[in-house]
């Protein structure tokens, strides 16, 4: 992988053990969703985020370059590997890969870093919300929540919301996961109103972008003739109009502008016959 490193802390900084290279590490701020705080990690100009270590997570992205059709990748955040962030000694890598212990990260590029309000959703898409690896008890508490969510009726529910008032440069709106599940089929509608509302008005041309994007995923989706479950769907686009947001390229596959770009950060694939 790009990165299998061991990262120290050292006067208020996490430094690389790397000659020529450091990795400064701080709180993500953009960070909507999810048990597990993620880090920002810089390394020179680019900016990366880092997930505590899962092992579903992990075989993941290991896997996907390999597994998944090519056409899809591109709506997959990039992945460059794992990283070791503790204090103290660093220790083989590949040990700690197999007792999985606090302190390691796998390591995507961030979606968001070409952003600068970034107004960020995090959907769970589908009925199903489980594979079939889980604990039976956890299976049973992912099926009661679909049963009891919009999940059910609509096929998906918000997991996530911040969005920016452009008229009130410090104030966001805010939804988390809790709030998302007791949302209807009804209000469900007002908590998309109030995502795509910038505070002067309805941002279409955002919605336009991110539902053409969204029939680019589902034609590959219906091409290639695999089922998703467990997927979540990540919304994006930048809440300041004057930002002057440039383009975001991983060689020439992937476009995002002020218009909004659409991701799939995690998800389980079966072939349909």
């Amino acid at each position: 992988m790009d990165i299998e490193t061991c990262i120290n802390y050292d006067g208020g900084h996490y430094v690389s053990q790397l000659p020529f290279e450091e990795h400064i590490v701080s709180s993500f701020e953009h960070q909507v969703g999810g048990r597990a705080e993620i880090v920002s990690i810089h390394q020179g100009k680019e900016k990366s985020i880092g997930k505590p270590l899962n092992e579903t997570e992990h075989e993941f992205y290991e896997t996907a370059a390999n597994t998944l059709p090519d056409i899809l990748l591109p709506y997959i955040p990039y992945y460059k590997g794992v990283v070791e962030i503790e204090n103290g000694k660093t220790k083989c890598l590949e040990h700690k890969l197999k007792s999985r212990p606090k302190g390691l990260y796998i390591v995507l590029e961030d979606v968001t870093s070409t952003f600068k309000k970034p107004s960020i959703m995090d959907l769970k898409m589908g009925t199903r919300q489980y594979s079939d690896t889980m604990h039976p008890d956890k299976i049973g508490r992912k099926k009661h929540r679909s049963l009891t969510t919009t999940s059910h009726q609509l096929g998906l529910r918000v997991a996530a919301i911040r969005s920016y008032n452009s008229t009130i440069p410090s104030q966001r709106y805010k939804m988390n996961k809790l709030q998302g599940r007791a949302l209807t089929t009804d209000t469900i509608f007002d908590a998309f109103r109030m995502f795509f509302n910038d505070g002067k008005k309805m941002r279409y041309e955002v919605i336009s972008s991110l539902l053409r994007n969204l029939y680019v995923i589902i034609n590959i989706i219906e091409q290639v003739k695999i089922r998703l479950y467990c997927c979540s769907l990540l919304l994006v686009y930048e809440s300041d109009v004057n930002a002057g947001h440039k383009l975001f390229s991983r060689s020439n596959q992937r476009r995002a502008c002020n218009t909004g770009q659409i991701m799939l950060p995690l998800f389980y694939t079966q072939q349909l016959n």
